[in-house]
């Protein structure tokens, strides 16, 4: 188990790489400075012996656009298995690892308070197979606020295939709400509704211990038409290439 462990953490490491900026689940809206980079890496710890797993890399290209790449994984430190679960069949669970390209614009509709609307995808294939490639997707449009000093809240509609999501139906629902209570710590929960493996709902705090670094903690559960029933813990590190406070995208 301990060398499962150093394991995860060698590979955190070395990858530091997954999907656009979130609060915990789903995006949160704000989109990397132009000519800057963003870094992510998110855990989801369903079990004591194993994680979902996925790395960010993104780059701000201007005008509201950032484009980057994520990889999902699945890993496990249980005795006598492998550590990077291999899943090429599309099941109740989505196909892993992934290796996504992931692209988001940003549309501003009012400047105080701050609302737009955003436009992303995630689309590739699966990184390792052991019999079956599979193209896996996701597109997605949201509504994305700020009525008060970094208050957030975000809701919006995706569609997506069976290899991102497991199977069951290919849309679904998500929202957000992201509440300061001090320049550094914030209250953070979002929800995604659907009946695949992704709808799952969560609650905690992120707290900023420098203007480039935020991290992120808190508790995940499934949602009632989730066809698994668990509860888990979420961890969830975010480094910047600017000033967290800086909110001059372009």
């Amino acid at each position: 188990m301990k060398r499962g462990v150093l394991c995860w953490f060698l590979l955190c490491k070395c990858l530091v790489l997954q999907a656009q900026q979130t609060f915990f689940t789903i995006p949160s809206g704000e989109i990397t400075h132009r000519g800057k980079h963003f870094y992510q890496i998110q855990n989801n710890f369903w079990h004591i012996h194993s994680a979902q797993t996925q790395f960010d890399f993104d780059y701000g290209i201007g005008h509201h656009w950032e484009l980057g790449f994520n990889i999902d994984t699945d890993l496990s430190w249980r005795k006598n298995s492998r550590f990077l679960i291999i899943e090429d069949t599309v099941g109740l669970e989505a196909v892993t690892p992934l290796l996504l390209f992931n692209m988001q614009k940003g549309v501003p509709i009012l400047p105080h308070p701050k609302l737009r609307i955003n436009i992303g995808t995630q689309m590739g294939t699966n990184l390792i197979n052991e019999g079956e490639w599979h193209w896996a997707y996701k597109f997605y449009t949201m509504l994305a606020s700020e009525f008060m000093k970094d208050w957030h809240i975000n809701a919006g509609a995706y569609i997506a295939n069976g290899a991102f999501t497991g199977q069951g139906n290919i849309w679904g629902f998500f929202a957000g709400v992201e509440i300061p209570f001090s320049e550094r710590w914030a209250l953070m929960s979002d929800a995604t509704f659907a009946n695949t493996s992704n709808s799952i709902a969560s609650l905690g705090i992120s707290f900023n211990p420098t203007s480039r670094i935020q991290v992120c903690l808190g508790g995940i559960t499934t949602t009632p038409a989730n066809p698994f029933r668990q509860t888990g813990v979420i961890l969830e590190i975010s480094f910047f290439g600017w000033d967290f406070w800086d909110k001059n995208e372009d």
